[in-house]
């Protein structure tokens, strides 16, 4: 199926939502995700609808045996709520509020939508990103660790696969630190293992996430990337550790 039919099954979707509930319920119905950023992919449909009283079933299901369409419903004002937040998750989420395909959209609202995103990420404040990255920093070192058991447990498949896991909140802590996105887990990896900060890091995060290496390289490769990146967090004074429980009230 090509992209253009892709386009055209969300197009005839959107067409049977209204239908459904009617214009003055759904307010727009996009696509994001790859198809929207003119690439191949599974259908994303994003639909937004007037408020929480209109209820449309979010499904995830394969179509004819061939292409997967995830349909998810929110309304407009969860969904503007949802794209000045910068969380944990930001470097992902950021580019399903900055790149939707409308298939529906008379209000211009997802125009709204990523200028809501872009303006939120340019007037956040550095401590809130800093926060953020905290957070992914402190789950990264706790899935390094997993991955140290693991390994040492002789569970390969269980070693690599904690890899994986910090490898992803290590780039997402970088992401958020020198407020980058990308628009999927390949590229946040991908741009992470060429990273120019901090130093060190770059190259043994490439090896720790590279198809051929065996866990003890991966493991020991990871350790290595996330010392690098534990000293800039400690230099930037990123909140992923304490001293005590006070720390907690």
């Amino acid at each position: 199926m090509t992209r253009d039919e892709q386009v055209a099954l969300g197009r005839e979707l959107a067409g049977l939502l209204l239908e459904r509930h009617g214009r003055e319920a759904i307010v727009a119905v996009g696509l994001h995700g790859p198809l929207a950023r003119g690439e191949d992919g599974d259908l994303e449909v994003a639909v937004v609808t007037a408020g929480p009283g209109v209820v449309v079933p979010d499904r995830v299901l394969r179509l004819r045996g061939e292409l997967v369409v995830d349909l998810a419903a929110i309304d407009q004002d969860a969904y503007l709520a949802e794209a000045v937040h910068i969380g944990p998750a930001w470097p992902l989420a950021a580019d399903q509020y900055v790149h939707t395909l409308a298939l529906h959209d008379p209000g211009g609202f997802f125009e709204r939508l990523a200028d809501a995103q872009r303006q939120a990420a340019a007037e956040t404040g550095d401590e809130v990103f800093r926060a953020a990255a905290g957070v992914n920093l402190a789950q990264a070192l706790d899935q390094e660790q997993a991955a140290r058991r693991a390994e040492a447990g002789g569970d390969g498949v269980a070693a690599l696969f904690a890899v994986r896991e910090a490898a992803v909140l290590a780039a997402l802590t970088l992401g958020l630190l020198s407020r980058t996105s990308w628009p999927d887990v390949a590229a946040a990896l991908r741009w992470a293992s060429a990273a120019a900060m901090p130093p060190g890091f770059a190259g043994a995060f490439a090896l720790a996430v590279a198809p051929d290496s065996d866990p003890p390289l991966a493991v020991a490769a990871l350790g290595e990337a996330l010392d690098a990146l534990t000293e800039l967090g400690r230099r930037d004074a990123v909140p992923f550790e304490a001293d005590d429980l006070a720390a907690f009230l």
